[in-house]
Parts: structure tokens; C-alpha cells; sequence
């Protein structure tokens, strides 16, 4: 199992795409001790993404692993604004 590991996210992070993004992030989050969500590309985030993320999370935790979140737009922002959740956001191991 490696410490860190990147997961490069597509553009459309919604409903849409929820399938092919839980399974990306739970194979992801399957071999690493930090999974950090590279969020650059992101165009389009809802709700969907959020649970998805928050559901990742707490799994790390869980184990004694962790998700952060970097180079957030404003889609992925607002996503989490609408929720009214902040950003998870790992400490480093």
C-alpha cells in the first residue's frame, strides 16, 4: 500500500458520472494511506460528488487514512457551499 497516491478527476463530477467515479475512487482509495483528489479539471460538481467524497472520507478515516482536495474551482467550491459541508482535507502522514 503506498502513503500517498493523486487521482486526477475529469470535468464532469455529477450524477451523471456517478458510477465510473465511485469505483475510480474506491479502487483508488483502495491502495494508498492519503488519496489527494486533484480537482483542476472539474467543470460541472453537484451534490452526487459531495456524498461521494464525504463517503470516501469517512471510509479513510476509518483506517486511518485520509482524503484532500487540491486545485478546487469554483464548481467544486459551490458544490460544497450548496451542501453546506466544508472541503475535507487530510493531514499529511
Amino acid at each position: 500500500m503506498s502513503e500517498v497516491s493523486v487521482l486526477t478527476l475529469g470535468p464532469d463530477c455529477t450524477i451523471r458520472t456517478v458510477r465510473s467515479l465511485l469505483d475510480t475512487l474506491s479502487a483508488a482509495l483502495a491502495g494508498t494511506m492519503r488519496l489527494t483528489l486533484d480537482c483542476a479539471a472539474v467543470e460541472r460538481a453537484d451534490v452526487t460528488f459531495v456524498q461521494i467524497v464525504l463517503a470516501a472520507d469517512k471510509t479513510a478515516q476509518s483506517r486511518a487514512a485520509g482524503i484532500a482536495l487540491v486545485n478546487v474551482p469554483p464548481a467544486v467550491e459551490s458544490a460544497f457551499r450548496r451542501a453546506a459541508i466544508a472541503l475535507p482535507s487530510a493531514p499529511l502522514l
